[in-house]
């Protein structure tokens, strides 16, 4: 495998990374948006009587709901994903075959 075929390979995995994130903007913009409201909570001064301790706990729920939720969208991707891992490394191995062919 040329260095040319490596390069395309490479741009094909950040092509589907970013597909498959587009696919699903409101659920990402979602989990943001409790990751953010989290950090808020856990940086707030006071106790608020519990509540903030409440409202952790269901931000908390909310972002395990909202993972468990792209998680079935996305079942079949994350084979995608594996797939593109074993081909990341056999990219690797062909980088350094190709690297010490050139020495």
């Amino acid at each position: 495998m040329n260095g040319r075929a490596i390069v395309m390979a490479a741009s094909l995995l950040l092509v589907a990374g970013s597909i498959r994130a587009q696919e699903n903007p409101e659920m990402q913009a979602a989990q943001q948006e409790l990751q953010s409201a989290r950090g808020h909570l856990q940086a707030a001064a006071h106790d608020y009587g519990g509540h903030r301790k409440q409202a952790l706990e269901h931000v908390n729920k909310a972002l395990q709901e909202v993972r468990e939720g792209l998680a079935a969208v996305e079942g079949k991707e994350h084979r995608v994903e594996h797939k593109e891992q074993k081909l990341e490394r056999r990219m690797e191995g062909l980088k350094q075959r190709e690297e010490k062919m050139q020495q």
